[in-house]
């Protein structure tokens, strides 16, 4: 997969390489580089907007970078509007890892950004959505914790929020969408002026449909009779997915059914095989394609705009486990590299595409050891308790998620889980305190160099400004500091800026206008 970045323009490199050797003794806070656009978002329709810009050094290695990830995890959308700055030296350090206090008790965590905010809530037990203040979780009543069911969620759309719950859509808490007159509607997801959604009717005359209907803010119903559909071959089938390309969206039923709508209709690119697992728990934009995490092979798998294939070591089995039933279960890009989460071992995983090189950032449990006598942990603990009492648990029961990545300022966010939101069952010894414990929890995972900062959605153009200082990055809209991040300034030496490009890169081909651009040092 290529990426399709064409330079543009050099910037003036012995002076910037001056700057870079000089910028560890330097007291000087004037930018290094400064990277500066007016940017035109358009109607927001839920579409993505993509890379904002690349510096790559003399050898083609992206450096320094921006734009706006399009990550969607297990029914959770992340903050389109987040703009992504990043500086990316050479070589492999360790994030400094930090374990926040417990949201609640429970042993799974949806994790997401939005407004430059931290939310993570549960689909089961405590479903109280709360919002990390830095030191402490608050309850935030974004969601009613008494109607929340899996799906449902929450986005930044335009000027409003858009928030859909127990079947239903409110945008800037007007319902544009009540409850279907017959069955339910669930699994939302807006994008291309599109309501996206599946309608399920269970027992006779029952049905599932996945959905696209028109609407954009300012209308104040969704065009219900204008809906488009196409009737899946399983009634109940549900998403973990959904992401688009190209201006199509997919979605993908825990059956394997593969639907893509192109504006005007869906073409489904796979059916379900009975007797054959295939679930997409994750998708991302990455370069000119959407990477998609499955289940049972474990890889991601690329979605080009015709077909979807595997990508086989995308990533890796982690030394000392079996390499069957493995899920990649989310994904997020941070600090210009991309990341995938993979059960059941909640293996963590980095790729770097300017070296063709997966390496392996660790794991959030510590039990128990990895084996590859067995399928997923405790596997062998859950077969003997079930012959000695006569049970059925099921045996991956308590395998171990990384079931969301999110990005958070300078870090990137790692939510664990059990199979599910299941409560604990004091009958199962191997469920010591220690093991439990350890279920869902947030890490927080910190590499200098990265900043996410929010960007304020306007419906004319806005100036964005990435500076990159001796000892910080920072992002300005309209003159306006939207967020800063720090790191040690020897973090800068050996950099050589040589090239930019405008448009494309690491999040895909921007949807936006961008004028008015400006790179200092200035270019040749």
């Amino acid at each position: 997969m290529k990426g399709g970045v064409q330079p543009v323009g050099l910037l003036c490199l012995s002076a910037v390489c001056v700057l870079f050797a000089a910028a560890a003794l330097s007291q000087d806070q004037k930018p290094l580089l400064a990277a500066t656009a007016s940017v035109e978002f358009g109607e927001d329709l839920g579409q993505n907007f993509g890379t904002l810009f690349e510096v790559r050094d003399g050898r083609s290695r992206t450096i320094v970078g921006a734009g706006f990830p399009a990550v969607f995890n297990t029914c959770v959308r992340l903050d389109r509007y987040a703009l992504q700055f990043y500086v990316r030296p050479e070589g492999d350090v360790a994030p400094v890892k930090e374990l926040l206090p417990r949201s609640n008790t429970g042993v799974h965590q949806s994790v997401q950004d939005c407004d430059g905010r931290l939310f993570a809530w549960t689909y089961g037990g405590d479903k109280t959505v709360r919002c990390w203040e830095g030191a402490q979780w608050r309850e935030d009543p974004i969601l009613d914790p008494q109607r929340a069911g899996f799906g449902d969620g929450f986005m930044r759309l335009g000027t409003g929020l858009l928030v859909y719950q127990d079947g239903q859509v409110w945008y800037d808490q007007a319902l544009i969408l009540p409850k279907a007159a017959q069955g339910a509607y669930s699994c939302f997801y807006y994008a291309q002026g599109r309501l996206c959604f599946y309608h399920t009717k269970p027992g006779d005359g029952g049905f599932t449909r996945i959905c696209a209907a028109p609407w954009k803010p300012g209308q104040t119903q969704v065009q219900i009779e204008q809906l488009k559909s196409v009737a899946l071959r399983k009634v109940g089938e549900t998403p973990f997915v959904w992401g688009q390309l190209g201006g199509e969206v997919l979605t993908v039923s825990n059956w394997g059914s593969t639907a893509v709508f192109d504006g005007a209709d869906w073409r489904v690119l796979r059916w379900p095989v009975e007797n054959t697992s295939y679930q997409i728990y994750s998708a991302v934009n990455y370069y000119d394609g959407l990477l998609l995490g499955q289940y049972p092979t474990g890889n991601l798998m690329l979605f080009d705009g015709i077909q979807v294939k595997q990508l086989e070591g995308w990533p890796p089995v982690m030394p000392g486990v079996a390499g069957y039933a493995r899920e990649a279960q989310s994904t997020m890009l941070y600090r210009g590299d991309l990341y995938v989460g993979v059960w059941p071992w909640a293996e963590l995983w980095r790729y770097d595409r300017d070296r063709s090189e997966w390496s392996l950032v660790g794991r959030p449990f510590t039990l128990p050891p990895p084996t590859d006598k067995s399928g997923h942990p405790f596997e062998e603990d859950i077969r003997l308790y079930n012959q000695a009492h006569n049970a059925n648990v099921v045996i991956n029961l308590w395998g171990q998620r990384i079931c969301g990545l999110a990005p958070w300022r300078d870090s990137l966010i790692v939510a664990t889980s059990a199979k599910g939101p299941m409560e604990r069952d004091p009958s199962l010894t191997f469920l010591t305190d220690e093991v439990y414990e350890q279920y869902g929890r947030l890490w927080r995972y910190t590499l200098p160099g990265h900043l996410s900062a929010p960007i304020r959605y306007v419906p004319r153009p806005t100036r964005i400004r990435c500076e990159l200082r001796p000892d910080r990055l920072r992002v300005l809209q309209d003159g306006a500091l939207r967020g800063e991040a720090t790191f040690d300034p020897h973090l800068l030496e050996g950099l050589k800026p040589a090239a930019i490009t405008w448009g494309q890169g690491l999040y895909g081909p921007t949807t936006c206008r961008l004028k008015r651009k400006d790179v200092s040092p200035a270019l040749d």
